[in-house]
Order: structure tokens, then C-alpha cells, then sequence
């Protein structure tokens, strides 16, 4: 046995004394506690000590070097007073014999005092004599179960080590920094609240971080850590530990972080000395942070139409932008692909409110619902984002994925967008971010446009010579305008104007003022009518309504007001009706054509003998579909040098629709005449017709230049053929017969001009016009 601070004996061979194991055995201090002691120890052992019990050990006398000598009453030693395998045992109660084998152990409560206290014991296990002997002191001053005893003998202790005060207050403080009084844990969001970091700091009483403590940090709910776990260790740095997190799902997570904290034992002997120990270390929890996570995110659309308003034949653009849900954020690097689906050919009536999908209803479902109420796309587009706030402007195509573009219709008509991001279509790796469709509206303002239709212009003047002093009139047919075209007021929302109600017709006139010789000069050329001179004059100009159909021009018909209109030729000369249409929102600006030989008429001074005449005739009227037939020209009068024929057949249509708005089946064919016969008859191709319906034809007698000496409107007697459907399928058509030699002609609709003989000048005022515009842009 030994008493508190009395020096252990070593013998020569440097063992301590003992018994042969070099072991002993605490014993009862020969002083007895008395009851009030041995209560009070019980009180202050419930206050400072944790019931947390540890096997029994058996000690050793401490190793030379680990105590300092003093003197007090007596040789005594301040430092280790016993050992085991690995740790140094400190005593707490001065003035009390020590014994070697010792029961269980508590746990000193855990505070500052018993962190610091834990960290110097770990800390300096090896340290010197010195060291030791301030960590005695430290346990003394702390701990110690009978302070004025203690009081005294420090005294001694610090007369005898005169540089000892100045190590254990060194020691204390040096603890006080190294020693983990706490942990901390905190996040930070980086990608919306998809990814982020937490930051582990273990920190000293001060609040300072330090490094070298062990610590795991756990995250409970749907997130983990860059190496797929939800737990992560280390030991802290004298900076934070920062380690990236990513949301594997939707909800509440909390992180939190146990670090190492270092523990005392306390051996409490009832009348013997009660000892202290290095306690190990125990994980304890820090502060812990409460964070909100969602791995998924919804993408919007923001879509616009380039232009609203299209022009018949060009493409139609629309300009997408990626964006994200307000709080969301888009995935880094994230490829989405986008669906446009573009309707065409809506009218005025579908222009109601937007159409919006359900809320979990999918694009293929959108497009399947707008496809009962009657809306079909007529183009598609695609789109690739691979962050917020990116702008494709997409070409519409002909076919989804497809190269071919779009071309807006000629018919015209409004049209708009629906785009999308479908969940089906995006990759693998897309579909882990993206729960459902985000689909766009139909009909929504932004995505609305115009397409302007092409009007179609053909007319012709009632005579194509005559003399000063006539009365010249026209009929024109228009067709492409929309049917309610005149009645759209605009709309406002959509961007859209309102439609012009009147179309224009102008005459104009073109020659030399002071000789009819010289009109030659001023034959009509070029698309649009010169600026006004001595050589060119406008007649006047009249509006009519901006509608499909036929108008008469002059001879006493009204115009829109109601106006009747007389056009008389005061001059020789050229005069020429040329119809126009600025343009709306809805229809593309149109006009015929200046030198369009079909409108223009050719006025002379005095009338020519010898007006040719020209009786055209079917063969024959009535055909099955895929049979041949063929039109007749007889030609009775002085023909000019040069002149020919030309053949016009336009494709079959109903009955009562407007004729010569639609294809033809022959073309202005051209058949030489023989001027030197008074009388003879020119046939035409033959042509066969794929459908039934009514064929139109037109027959002209045209100059060497082109102009026009006599012609018909469309519809007169004898130059319609009706094709009716087979009974039974067609045969395959034969071969056409080559064209018969001109034979002579059968009654039908005739037509007398004015035909030119004399001098050259006069032969080649018939102005020249070799194929015919029917109308212009």
C-alpha cells in the first residue's frame, strides 16, 4: 500500500516495491470514514459522477519519470500515482492511502472540466514528469474530495516546483483549445434543392474549430452523400469539412454529426483513495439541421410566334425558351427535348379562349382531345434545352422529325402552337428529374399567328380593240379571299388586325398624245403601272368589294358605293384595267398585271375593215372520266402574218363553282394560223380528264406580239365539257391520237375584233404578250 503523494520505494534493480508480481493491493485507509463523510461523499458523487460502470482492474506503481518529489510533512510525489496496461491513474483525494486493485468505475460527468481533464490524460499518456505533475494538479484542484487538505499541500507542491504553476496553467488553456465541447453540422443548396453541401465543424468551448476529432455525419430521409451513402466519417480540420449531398426523392431530411469526445473515469473508494483515469473516447451528438429536398423539377415553356402574320408559301417560326418552375431548379448539364405540334387552318370561329390540358393529362392525350373538337396539327417542331433561360427559334416541318419545311397554306388562316416536354420521349437518365408532361395551351395569345392567303385574279376585257369614242368594260374573277373575309374586326389579344373591306380597280391609259402611230412605243410593260407623264395618264379608279367572285367593270355596272361606272376611250392609245388589293392581316396584298395582254384594250382613231371572226366548238360535249375530247377554233377573216391560236383547258370542276380559279389540263397550247386563208378551222391537243365535273376551255387569236385580236370569256356556249364518272373502274388510257389537220368548223360561240392591215407601223401596234399572268403579288 502507499499513501496519497507518498513516493513509491524502488529497490537497486530499478522494481518497485511490491509483492512478486510487483502488484498490491489498494486496502482500506486505516482512517474510517465516519457516517456524515461517507453521506456527504455519496451526495457529491451523485453530483459529479455518471452512473456508467467499468470492470474491475488491478494497478501497478507508476513509472519513474511520470511524478515530481515536494516536501510536506515528508517526502512526497505530485503526478501518476498508479498505472495499468495503457493508462496513467491520477488521485483526487489528498492525504488518503492509495490501494492497487480497484472495483468499478463511473464516468465523470461530462462538462468542460471533464473534456479538458479527458484530453491532457490522452493527450500527454507519454508525457514528462512535469506534465504529469500538472495534470495531477488540475485533477486536484477540480475534483479533489477534500479541498482544504489539498489547499495546503499545494502550497508545498508549488514551493518545491517553482516552474509547475506556470506549465498547469499552460496545460489548461492548451486543453481548453483542443478539447471538442461541440459539433456542428449546416447545409447550403446548390441546385435548387436537388443537390447541395453540409459543412461539419467540431469546435472547443470557445466556439473555435479545431481539428484532429473523429466525427460521422448522417443524413436521415431522401438524400445522400457523393459516394451514395447517407453516412460519411472523418476527423475534423482546423477549416470545415464540407461534403456534397444530392435528393434521391421528395421530403424532410436531417442531417446531424457525432463527433469523439474524450471521458474520465472515476474509481471512488469508500475510505481509500478515490482515483481518476483517461476514460476513452464516446460519440456525442452535435447540432443537428432540418432541410427540405426534391430530386425532381418542372420544366416550363415560354413560346411566342416569330411572326404574327405569314405570307402564303413561307415558314412559320416559332421562338422557345426554356425556363423552370418558380423555386425549381434545372439539373446540371440536363439535356430535355421538346414536341411542337402547329395547327393550321383555323377560322375565325375557333377563336375563342385558350384550351389547357388537365392537370396530369399528357401531350399524346392533349393532341388526341383537340383532335375530337376537330383541330389536327399540320406541321411539328423540335427543341433541345439544356438549361433555363435558352431560346431555339424551330422551322416548322412537314412531318414530326422530318427535314422538309412547312410552307404556310394558301388558303390562309389563323394558327397556333402546342409544345411540350413528354416524359415517353426524354432518356433514361431525363425521366428520373421530370414526373409528368409539361404541356402548353392551344390557342394561347402568344402562340397565335396569321397565315395570309394568295388571291387569285383573272379577267378580261369585253373587247381588246376598239375605236375613240367606245365604251370599255371588263370582267375580273377573284377567288382566295376567306369566305367571311370584309366582316373580321381584329383581335386585339391575338395581334391581329381587321380585314380591308375594298379592293381597287384602276385604268390607265398609254400612247403618244399628237400621233396614233407612235401608241406602239408605249405598248403596256411590266408588272405595276409607271408613274404618271404626258405618255401615261390614270383614268380613274373604283372601289369594289374585297370578296370572292365576279365583278363587272364599267358599262353602267355599280361599283362597292353603288356608283355606276362608264369608262369611254377619249384617245387612241392603250388602255388597261388593272385590279389591286393592298393587303391585310389576312390576305396577302395582290394585284394583276400591268402587261397582262387579257386587260388591256387597244384604241385606234378610225375603225379597220375585215374584223375577223372566231366560233369555237367541244368535241365532244360529254365524255366519261379518261376519255379523250378536244376544242375546234374557226377562223373566218384577215388574219395578220404570224398570228396563232391558243388552247386552254382548266381542270374539271363542280358544277356552279367559279371558273379558271383552279389548274388547267392544257396550257395555252399553241397552234400555228395561215394567213394567207381567209377561212379555217385549228384543233386542239386532245386531253383527258382524271375526275368528273365541268372543263372550261379558252380559245384566242393572238398577234405575232402576243396581244389578243379576239378571245371569249369562260362558260360560253359550245366551250364546256361535261366528264362524267365510269359506270365500272376506267380501263388504262391509250395513247393520245396525234392532233387532226384543220377541218372546217362547227357552229358555236363567236366572236368578231378588229383586225390590223397597212403599214408596218400599224401591223405591229397588236401588242405582244406571249403567255398570259393571271395574277401577280
Amino acid at each position: 500500500m502507499a499513501w496519497c503523494h507518498q513516493p513509491p520505494i524502488v529497490d537497486a534493480a530499478g522494481f518497485q516495491e511490491g509483492n512478486i508480481m510487483n502488484m498490491v493491493v489498494f486496502r482500506r485507509c486505516q482512517s474510517a470514514l465516519g457516517v456524515a463523510a461517507v453521506m456527504a461523499l455519496a451526495l457529491v458523487a451523485s453530483l459529479v459522477f455518471a452512473a456508467m460502470p467499468a470492470a474491475a482492474v488491478t494497478l501497478s506503481r507508476a513509472d519513474a519519470g511520470t511524478f515530481l518529489r515536494y516536501e510536506h510533512g515528508g517526502e512526497q510525489v505530485i503526478g501518476v500515482m498508479a498505472k495499468d496496461s495503457t493508462n496513467n491513474y491520477y488521485c483526487i483525494e489528498a492525504d488518503e492511502r492509495v490501494e492497487y486493485q480497484l472495483g468499478e468505475s463511473v464516468k465523470l460527468r461530462d462538462d468542460d472540466t471533464a473534456r479538458r481533464l479527458g484530453w491532457l490524460m490522452d493527450h500527454y499518456r507519454d508525457g514528462t514528469a512535469a506534465e504529469h505533475a500538472a495534470i495531477a494538479v488540475l485533477a486536484h484542484d477540480l475534483l479533489d474530495l477534500k479541498p482544504d487538505t489539498w489547499k495546503s499541500r499545494r502550497v508545498s507542491v508549488m514551493r518545491d516546483n517553482p516552474t509547475l504553476r506556470r506549465k498547469v496553467e499552460q496545460m489548461w488553456e492548451e486543453a481548453g483549445s483542443n478539447a471538442p465541447a461541440n459539433a456542428t453540422v449546416t447545409r447550403t443548396y446548390a441546385e435548387g434543392t436537388r443537390t447541395g453541401r453540409v459543412t461539419v465543424s467540431v469546435t472547443n468551448a470557445q466556439g473555435k474549430t479545431i481539428a484532429g476529432i473523429r466525427y460521422a455525419a448522417t443524413l436521415n430521409g431522401p438524400a445522400v452523400f457523393a459516394n451514395g451513402s447517407a453516412t460519411v466519417t472523418g476527423i475534423s480540420g482546423a477549416e470545415p469539412i464540407v461534403y456534397s449531398w444530392k435528393a434521391t426523392g421528395e421530403g424532410e431530411v436531417k442531417a446531424s454529426v457525432a463527433y469523439d469526445r474524450k471521458q474520465v473515469d472515476v474509481f471512488a473508494v469508500a475510505g481509500g483513495q478515490d482515483l481518476v483515469r483517461y476514460g476513452g473516447s464516446s460519440q456525442v451528438s452535435g447540432k443537428a439541421v432540418n432541410f427540405s429536398v426534391r430530386k425532381e423539377f418542372v420544366p416550363t415553356l415560354g413560346t411566342a410566334v416569330a411572326a404574327k402574320v405569314v405570307d402564303a408559301g413561307q415558314p412559320v417560326v416559332d421562338t422557345v425558351t426554356s425556363g423552370v418552375d418558380d423555386g425549381d431548379s434545372w439539373a446540371s448539364g440536363l439535356e430535355l427535348r421538346a414536341s411542337g405540334w402547329y395547327f393550321d387552318g383555323l377560322v375565325v370561329g375557333d377563336l375563342s379562349e385558350p384550351v389547357m390540358p388537365g392537370a396530369d393529362e399528357t401531350a399524346k392525350e392533349f393532341i388526341a382531345r383537340l383532335g375530337t373538337m376537330g383541330f389536327r396539327p399540320s406541321a411539328y417542331g423540335e427543341a433541345s434545352f439544356t438549361a433555363p433561360g435558352q431560346r431555339v427559334d424551330v422551322r416548322a416541318t412537314a412531318e414530326p422529325g422530318g427535314d422538309a419545311a412547312y410552307e404556310a397554306p394558301r388558303g390562309g388562316g389563323f394558327g397556333t402552337w402546342v409544345w411540350a416536354f413528354e416524359v415517353e420521349k426524354l432518356s433514361d437518365t431525363a425521366r428520373q428529374y421530370i414526373g409528368k408532361d409539361v404541356v402548353s395551351g392551344f390557342l394561347e395569345y402568344t402562340e397565335t399567328n396569321s397565315n395570309r392567303a394568295r388571291v387569285s385574279v383573272e379577267s378580261t376585257v369585253t373587247e381588246h380593240t376598239g375605236v375613240v369614242g367606245s365604251e370599255l368594260s371588263d370582267t375580273i374573277t377573284v377567288d382566295g379571299f376567306p369566305d367571311d373575309h370584309g366582316s373580321f374586326d381584329g383581335n386585339v389579344k391575338l395581334g391581329i388586325g381587321a380585314d380591308r373591306a375594298m379592293a381597287q380597280v384602276s385604268v390607265w391609259w398609254a400612247g403618244d398624245p399628237n400621233d396614233s402611230a407612235g401608241d406602239e412605243a408605249y405598248r403596256p410593260q411590266g408588272e405595276t403601272p409607271p408613274a404618271e407623264d404626258s405618255n401615261h395618264r390614270l383614268i380613274g379608279v373604283w372601289d369594289y368589294p374585297a370578296v370572292n367572285g365576279r365583278i363587272r367593270v364599267g358599262a353602267g355596272a355599280p361599283d362597292a358605293h353603288g356608283d355606276p361606272v362608264h369608262i369611254v376611250a377619249e384617245s387612241h392609245g392603250w388602255y388597261v384595267f388593272v385590279w389591286s388589293f393592298d393587303g391585310d392581316d389576312r390576305v396577302m396584298p395582290a394585284s394583276s398585271a400591268y402587261d397582262d395582254a387579257w386587260e388591256r384594250v387597244r384604241i385606234w382613231d378610225v375603225a379597220r375593215p375585215r374584223k375577223p371572226a372566231l366560233t369555237t366548238q367541244v368535241e365532244p360535249d360529254i365524255v366519261r372520266v379518261d376519255e379523250p375530247f378536244r376544242d375546234t377554233a374557226r377562223i373566218v377573216g384577215d388574219v395578220p402574218e404570224g398570228a396563232y391560236v391558243t388552247f386552254t383547258a382548266y381542270e374539271a370542276v363542280e358544277e356552279g363553282a367559279v371558273p379558271g380559279m383552279n389548274g388547267v389540263l392544257l396550257d395555252e397550247a399553241r397552234a400555228e394560223v395561215d394567213h394567207t386563208l381567209f377561212e379555217q378551222t385549228i384543233v386542239s391537243p386532245q386531253v383527258r380528264s382524271p375526275k368528273a365535273g365541268l372543263v372550261y376551255w379558252r380559245a384566242s387569236l393572238r398577234s405575232r406580239d402576243g396581244d389578243v385580236l379576239v378571245s371569249h370569256e369562260l362558260g360560253v356556249e359550245g366551250e364546256t365539257v361535261t366528264v362524267e364518272a365510269p359506270d365500272d373502274p376506267p380501263a388504262e388510257p391509250k395513247a393520245d391520237p396525234e392532233p387532226e389537220k384543220p377541218v372546217l368548223s362547227h357552229t358555236g360561240a363567236g366572236v368578231v375584233a378588229i383586225i390590223v392591215v397597212g403599214s408596218g407601223a400599224a401591223a405591229a401596234a397588236i401588242g405582244a404578250l406571249a403567255f398570259r399572268r393571271r395574277s401577280r403579288r
